[in-house]
């Protein structure tokens, strides 16, 4: 029987990147992203691979309807790189828009994770991993990025609460918290934020802007029962080098 892997976020990005590196000939990937076009043109990379796609605004949890349709089994891993970046000062800061970010980065996850633990008994001997896209603005946001630090840092908090709730069923939960990295979220960001030139973001890191390619390595790791051990763990990475903490 195949792996499933569920992936949000699939069609740009890190979430792009971890898609075209996963074994898709060996594991029954399912893609969710908003655009139904950028689903289609991925999954041309994949025409031999085992693949479903659902179309869908996950600020709408009716995403889930879709997700239940396909009776899915054998759930190996998540991978929550769904995201948006937003900039507002503190006037233009409203509950519509600090809910629809809680809804992308945070409710859409945890229905997944209800989606995943309802489908797993202790009985069923193999690993899930789940891993959600945090940032290190959780941590140190700029001007601007209050919405945005929140939400990431609830993810990061419901991650640490659920690896010791869901341990029974042998699921997993980690975040990963990258720098700048060079996708087109933080195109978006530097251009709201003012920095002309996107050869000015490489001064803001050690060795400059993260390729996503990177990213998408160590999330594979962790989606690998090599990594079994790691349960609960923040991993920031950026590059200047790479720390983890362990709970």
């Amino acid at each position: 029987m195949k792996s499933t892997y569920i992936i949000t976020g699939a069609t740009s990005g890190i979430g792009k990147s971890l898609v075209l590196r996963l074994d898709a000939k060996t594991n029954h990937l399912i893609l969710l992203a908003r655009s139904s076009e950028n689903l289609k043109k991925i999954s041309k990379f994949l025409k031999f691979a085992s693949v479903e796609s659902i179309s869908a605004d996950l600020t709408d949890l009716t995403f889930m309807e879709k997700l239940k349709d396909l009776e899915l089994n054998n759930i190996r891993g998540f991978v929550h790189c769904a995201g948006s970046e937003s900039i507002l000062p503190l006037r233009l800061i409203s509950y519509d828009k600090f809910d629809s970010l809680m809804r992308l980065h945070v409710y859409s996850f945890v229905e997944i994770v209800k989606f995943i633990e309802k489908r797993k008994t202790p009985k069923d001997s193999y690993l899930t991993s789940i891993i959600a896209l945090s940032s290190i603005a959780s941590r140190d946001g700029g001007v601007g990025q209050t919405i945005y630090s929140a939400s990431k840092a609830s993810l990061e908090s419901i991650c640490k609460v659920l690896s010791k709730e869901l341990a029974k069923k042998r699921i997993r939960l980690n975040t990963v918290l990258p720098g700048l990295v060079d996708t087109e979220m933080t195109e978006r960001w530097r251009r709201k934020i003012g920095i002309k030139n996107k050869s000015d973001l490489h001064n803001m890191q050690l060795n400059g802007l993260i390729d996503p390619k990177e990213v998408a390595e160590l999330i594979i790791y962790l989606l690998n029962d090599l990594s079994k051990q790691i349960v609960g763990t923040e991993i920031k990475i950026d590059s200047g080098g790479s720390k983890n903490k362990i709970f």
